[in-house]
C-alpha cells in the first residue's frame, strides 16, 4: 500500500501497532482494529468469548476505551445454526463485560469457522500509549502467562494428557482492561499486546520501532504449566516455525539452546499485556493492577532494533 499522507492519521502502519488512532479534534481521537481466528477450544461460547477478547484487546493495548463492535464470521454454509449462535453469544457477553456495544456485522460461507471482531474505540490524542515510545533503562512487564498456542496444538493432536486446561482458558478469556487502565495510570512509555507474532516477536517489533534495544531474562518469564514439556515432546506448534522465520535474524540468543526459547517464539492467543514504564513507576502500577504481573527485563540504548535473551 502506498504511504497515508493525512495530518490526522497519528498511528497508522509504519511501526506494525496494535490498532490504528485517526485524530477528529485536540481532544478525542477514534482507536480501529480488526482480527479474525479459528477456533482454539471445542466449546462454542468460550471461543466466542477468547476471540472477543483477542480482537478487544488491540484497543487496550494503545491505552484506549473500546466502545464499538461489528461481528466477523466465516461458517459453514450448511453448518448448526446453534453452535453458531452459542460463538455469537460468547463474543457479545464478553464485549459487554468490556462495555463495548455490539452493531451487527458480516458472514460469509467458509469451509472452517472463523470469528473476529472489528473494534472502534477512543483515546485523547495526547494520551496514545504506542510500542515506539520505549526509552533506554525502562522495565518490561509482562501481564500473562505464555505457551497458549503450545497447549492448544496439544489438545488439537490429543496429547494434551494432564494439561489442567482451566487456568489456559481463564487466561485467554480474561480482558486486558485493568493492566490497560494501570498501564495509564503510572505513566507507561509503551505497550504491545501478546497474540500471533509470540512474545518475541511482539518485542522485536517494539524494539524496531522504538529505535533501542531490549534485554529478556529467560528464567523470569511466566508459563503456563506443561508448555515446555509438550515441546519437549517434540510438538511444535506451526507459529513457532513462522516466527522464528520473521524475528530470529534479529534475536541474540546467546548460544542458549532451550525450549523455553521456542516457547517465547510461540503464538499467543488472548494473550497479556507488555508493559513499558521508568523503574520508578513500577510500584504506580502494581497499586492499579492488582493481578499478578511479572519483570522479564530491560530496555538498553545498545543493539537498537534487536532483542538479547539472557539466562
Amino acid at each position: 500500500m502506498p504511504p497515508i499522507e493525512d495530518p490526522n492519521l497519528l498511528v497508522g502502519t509504519n511501526t506494525a501497532d496494535d490498532a490504528g488512532v485517526y485524530r477528529l479534534n485536540d481532544e478525542l481521537a477514534l482507536v480501529k482494529t480488526i482480527d479474525i481466528l479459528t477456533p482454539v477450544v471445542d466449546d462454542s461460547y468460550t471461543f466466542g468469548m477468547i476471540a472477543a477478547a483477542n480482537c478487544i484487546s488491540d484497543i487496550y493495548a494503545m491505552g484506549g476505551d473500546p466502545k464499538l463492535a461489528l461481528n466477523i464470521v466465516g461458517y459453514p454454509a450448511m453448518g448448526d445454526p446453534k453452535t453458531l449462535g452459542e460463538m455469537l453469544k460468547g463474543g457479545h457477553d464478553k464485549a459487554k463485560e468490556a462495555g463495548v456495544t455490539t452493531i451487527g456485522g458480516h458472514t460469509f460461507a467458509s469451509p472452517e469457522v472463523m470469528y473476529g471482531l472489528s473494534v472502534l474505540g477512543y483515546i485523547q490524542p495526547d494520551k496514545i500509549i504506542t510500542n515506539a515510545g520505549a526509552k533506554p533503562d525502562d522495565i518490561i512487564i509482562l501481564t500473562k502467562p505464555i505457551g497458549i498456542g503450545t497447549i492448544i496444538q496439544a489438545v488439537l493432536i490429543g496429547k494434551d494428557e494432564g494439561i489442567d486446561m482451566k487456568p489456559v482458558i481463564d487466561s485467554m478469556t480474561t480482558l486486558n482492561r485493568d493492566a490497560s487502565r494501570a498501564m495509564r495510570t503510572a505513566g507507561a512509555h509503551a505497550a504491545t499486546d501478546v497474540t500471533g507474532y509470540g512474545l518475541i516477536g511482539h518485542l522485536v517489533e517494539m524494539a524496531e520501532a522504538s529505535k533501542i534495544g531490549i534485554e529478556i531474562s529467560l528464567s523470569k518469564i511466566p508459563v503456563h504449566e506443561g508448555a515446555v514439556e509438550i515441546l519437549d515432546q517434540g510438538i511444535f506448534e506451526p507459529g513457532i516455525t513462522m516466527n522464528l522465520n520473521s524475528f530470529s535474524n534479529r534475536v541474540d540468543k546467546s548460544k542458549i539452546d532451550s525450549n523455553l526459547v521456542n516457547l517465547a517464539f510461540g503464538s499467543e492467543t488472548s494473550g497479556g499485556l507488555i508493559v513499558v514504564l521508568p523503574e520508578g513507576k513500577v510500584d504506580h502500577f502494581k497499586e492499579s493492577y492488582k493481578a499478578s504481573f511479572t519483570i522479564i527485563g530491560h530496555v538498553t540504548a545498545e543493539n537498537k532494533g534487536h532483542l538479547t535473551l539472557i539466562k
